[in-house]
């Protein structure tokens, strides 16, 4: 995973036959003597038998840096004493190893087994929020590692936000929160990802979510803010008719090249609050004389920046809130659903689509799968209508109602729908380095198929079975952490076994908690508390819990009735362990609705009446919901309309 764009065996053998070099002790490595190839391989293949390989590459391993147009592509062959790859650079080496790994690692090297491979989008990332929680150098090594083995290729580094300043200026040396990065360890992780074949893009997000720029430096606003450490909009910008701040911004620029190589620099533009600079004397008199909306001053900052970042030999990268009729040109990061992809294709904008991959909203694996990024707009806007209809997020399905906000300015694009790819989005209110392998790589896995594989590949029962063997493939398996995370609660494997039958509430109920949620719908928000902030400890079921339980599948692959016995089984063994008193609810509807399950396939209730309970046990309990009621549910109305 990400499945290849095509797989051969020849009649010479079959699946049954392993390659007997695969059966040999380590590998032997020969042909390209290229350093990166020896160490990546030395890395991905440790402790794994693939007997004699040999890796030759062409001409274009003399580049050093990857880039956004690298041939990844390589071809994979096994026979009876070799495994070779082949590949026009070191970059399809790399991923022609990671390939290899997973299928040493799956024991599926069977003699005749050929791979043509390449990918669909030159761009396939992931945006990490390292502001809102920092992670250590050790993280993000880890998470370079957890990219390669996918055959991902960026890493967006979202560095500033309202609440910190992750990256370490020289200029302003006030800007750099507690918690920073070193230069000595950006050009560390750089130079890692590199070696790797990925990309690290910085973001430093202006002119909005700027509170801890103007904490340090407030002469580069037009208000007084203080620091902060909730999350949610705030209304702090930066001034976009202060020469000043263009200086800084050029001077920020100039050092992120010192340290960033890649030919992309990300520069934010997104939830700029109108109200910040309405408000500004100075600022309102000007958009009043020259008859522009907050949105024109912002598209006046945008094609201030994006000149900067021209002088300085880069290209502009920006979320889907610059759109503007007159914007400069400059890569669109779509967000705001689907809409917005085709208003930047309208106007012949390079775009990456992020809008369905969003992991912190907790969804199951299916609904990120099944979002092409060249989807035509009418097929998108029919899956976003779906989630809404989805069992699995109608405790959410008001606030997915909400986000119909963004189709606001639609336009017909009739052009063929062709963007650079697209990233996963990993935003970090809820996340801190103890659980960002399971926030993680539970579903990476599969935007990484999404934008590697031929758009021919959405059979979503394969992929699940091939999700969790791609799992063993990474830095940690999310399910084992989570497991042993949950049984480092002192719960015993009864009461463990239960628990992981539960997930956290979907989209963004738990970040936001009742109030604050009832108070977005209503277009209230800002006055309300959340639930988290900066400094809440992330160390509950809910943080440790799978987004998505692999166990509540496996449950149901044991049928209605042995699934549910199994479920009271684990109850009765679970009696001797205490229970976490938040967990008690959610764990008391679990048994209620096993015992209705039993109850209807005795005969004792009819299939209707045990649907109308199951119904009215699938709601949330505080921040958790019983994942096995969404299968015994639809097992059962299978079998009322049949």
């Amino acid at each position: 995973m990400p499945l290849p764009a095509r797989v051969n065996l020849t009649e010479l053998a079959g699946k049954d036959q392993l390659a007997p070099s695969a059966a040999q002790s380590g590998f032997v490595l020969t042909g390209n003597k290229d350093p990166r190839l020896r160490t990546v391989a030395a890395q991905m293949l440790n402790g794994l038998s693939v007997g004699k390989l040999h890796i030759s590459v062409g001409d274009e391993s003399a580049a050093t840096l990857p880039h956004l147009h690298m041939d990844e592509a390589y071809t994979l062959a096994v026979t009876d004493d070799l495994i070779e790859v082949q590949a026009a650079s070191v970059w399809g080496g790399l991923r022609g190893i990671a390939t290899l790994a997973q299928l040493a690692r799956q024991q599926q090297l069977y003699t005749g087994l050929k791979i043509h491979d390449a990918p669909r989008f030159a761009w396939r990332g992931l945006s990490l929020d390292v502001a809102r929680h920092f992670f250590p150098l050790t993280s993000l090594t880890a998470v370079v590692d957890g990219l390669a083995a996918l055959k991902m290729n960026v890493l967006h580094l979202h560095l500033s936000d309202d609440q910190a300043f992750r990256f370490p200026s020289a200029a302003f040396p006030r800007l750099a929160s507690e918690q920073h990065y070193t230069v000595t360890e950006l050009k560390e992780l750089v130079g890692y990802a590199a070696d790797r074949g990925i990309r690290v893009i910085p973001e430093l997000d202006m002119p909005g979510h700027v509170t801890a720029w103007l904490v340090a430096y407030p002469q580069w606003g037009s208000g007084i803010v203080a620091p902060t450490t909730r999350f949610g909009v705030h209304k702090g910008c930066l001034n976009p008719l202060d020469e000043s701040v263009y200086e800084a911004i050029d001077a920020l620029l100039g050092e992120l090249g010192d340290i960033f190589p890649d030919d992309y620099i990300h520069v934010g533009g997104d939830e700029v609050s109108p109200s910040w600079w309405q408000e500004d004397a100075a600022i309102g008199a000007h958009l009043r004389e020259q008859q522009m909306s907050a949105q024109d001053l912002q598209n006046v900052f945008l094609r201030r920046v994006c000149s900067l970042v021209s002088n300085r030999g880069k290209k502009a990268v920006a979320w889907d809130e610059v759109l503007h009729p007159d914007m400069p040109q400059c890569v669109v990061q779509n967000w705001r659903g689907a809409t917005t992809r085709d208003r930047a294709l309208m106007l012949s904008m390079p775009v990456l689509v992020s809008a369905p991959y969003y992991l912190d909203l907790n969804y199951p694996a299916d609904l990120h799968y099944r979002f092409d990024p060249e989807a035509t707009l009418s097929q998108w806007l029919a899956q976003e209508d779906a989630l809404q209809n989805d069992p699995r997020l109608r405790h959410v399905a008001d606030g997915i109602e909400w986000t119909r906000q963004w189709r606001a300015g639609n336009v017909a694009f009739d052009g063929a729908v062709k963007v650079l790819g697209g990233e996963a989005c990993l935003w970090s209110e809820l996340v801190v380095p103890e659980v960002l392998p399971t926030r993680l790589w539970s579903r990476l896995p599969v935007v990484a198929e999404r934008l590697w594989s031929p758009a021919e590949c959405t059979n979503a029962s394969d992929m699940y079975q091939r999700l969790q063997s791609c799992w063993r493939s990474l830095p940690e398996d999310p399910e084992a952490l989570a497991m042993q995370n949950l049984h480092n609660f002192g719960c015993g494997d009864a009461l463990t076994a239960l628990i992981a039958l539960l997930e956290p509430v979907k989209w963004y109920g738990r970040l936001l908690g009742e109030q604050a949620l009832r108070a977005r719908l209503a277009g209230t928000e800002m006055p309300k508390a959340r639930p988290y902030q900066v400094d809440t400890p992330l160390n509950r079921v809910a943080d440790f819990l799978l987004p998505e339980s692999m166990a509540a599948r496996r449950l149901n692959e044991l049928g209605l009735a042995h699934g549910a016995d199994r479920v009271v089984q684990l109850f009765n063994q679970a009696q001797r362990n205490k229970l976490p008193q938040e967990l008690s609810d959610a764990i008391a509807a679990l048994l209620q609705g096993a015992e209705v399950v039993l109850a209807a396939s005795a005969e004792s209730i009819s299939n209707a009446e045990a649907l109308t309970r199951l119904q009215a046990l699938d709601v949330p309990y505080g921040e958790y919901i019983v994942a096995p009621l969404h299968f015994w549910r639809a097992a059962l109305g299978s079998a009322e309309h049949a």
